[in-house]
């Protein structure tokens, strides 16, 4: 089990008290630190952090150094929801750990939906997460204008993402893919090709050399037969033979020009 730095844990946990306090997200809460075995955290229905780049520094941290930040929970008839620290609780099993240092605060169920995102609102959240989370939030009945009384979000801020799957699942279940490649199949507008592309990497489990490649192919279909898309820019088929070139404005005519800057920046 990782070893606990106490005296760095409590000064951790009473920080993030007293930052939250002044936000308004913790006053009159009756917070307090409890020690739980894992299999009693649940996770929460609306988590928000998809891109955890970091998971493996951070269950490097806490085998080497403990625990030093509290999983922030509330209890939820006979065990506890996680509001805040799924990938410390994931840390925490990676290593062997069987308990966890958390903790506790007093909100409603209709409250707890909306704290996924207020404790991470600082933490570098991306506008894919957060489109996403508004999207599972609409989902579940909840209307923008509640939405917006609940949140510091505007909702109509955010592009429109094409979501028609379970994002967290394929995470944590197809090792092939990655959070970009699942954001760039996202921003695909053809459902027939953005299904076939999952199914495409996930099924065959290919690399991710093999993954850029086929999604480069994705966006030569989108954009059309006239342009070959390229790592290193763009290649213009001109006539019966193909020229390569950087992107230069200057050769191409409006329409194409019109394109191109449209196709490139949906990515």
């Amino acid at each position: 089990m990782a070893k606990l730095n106490l005296n760095q844990f409590k000064e951790n946990a009473n920080k993030i008290i007293q930052e939250k306090a002044t936000q308004g997200l913790f006053a009159e809460s009756q917070n307090r630190l409890i020690t739980l075995e894992l299999e009693m955290l649940q996770a929460n229905p609306f988590p928000i952090r998809l891109n955890n780049s970091s998971f493996d520094t951070l269950c490097e941290s806490i085998e080497k150094f403990g625990q030093l930040e509290p999983i922030i929970i509330c209890k939820v008839q006979n065990s506890y929801q996680i509001l805040d620290g799924h990938a410390r609780k994931n840390a925490l099993e990676q290593i062997g750990a069987e308990s966890a240092l958390c903790m506790e605060i007093n909100i409603s169920q209709n409250e707890a939906v909306y704290y996924p995102f207020l404790l991470n609102d600082g933490k570098g959240l991306d506008t894919f997460e957060k489109a996403y989370y508004l999207e599972r939030l609409r989902a579940s009945g909840k209307t923008l204008k509640e939405i917006e009384k609940n949140l510091p979000m505007h909702t109509d801020a955010f592009p429109s993402y094409n979501f028609e799957y379970n994002l967290f699942d394929v995470l944590q279940n197809n090792t092939a893919i990655t959070y970009n490649n699942l954001l760039e199949i996202s921003n695909i507008e053809d459902e027939t090709l953005r299904d076939e592309t999952l199914e495409h990497i996930v099924q065959k489990l290919i690399n991710q050399r093999e993954i850029s490649h086929y999604l480069l192919k994705v966006k030569e279909t989108l954009l059309g037969s006239k342009f070959v898309l390229k790592n290193d820019g763009v290649k213009i088929k001109k006539s019966a033979h193909k020229i390569s070139m950087d992107f230069d404005e200057r050769n191409l005519s409006e329409d194409d020009r019109k394109k191109i800057y449209a196709f490139m920046t949906s990515f």
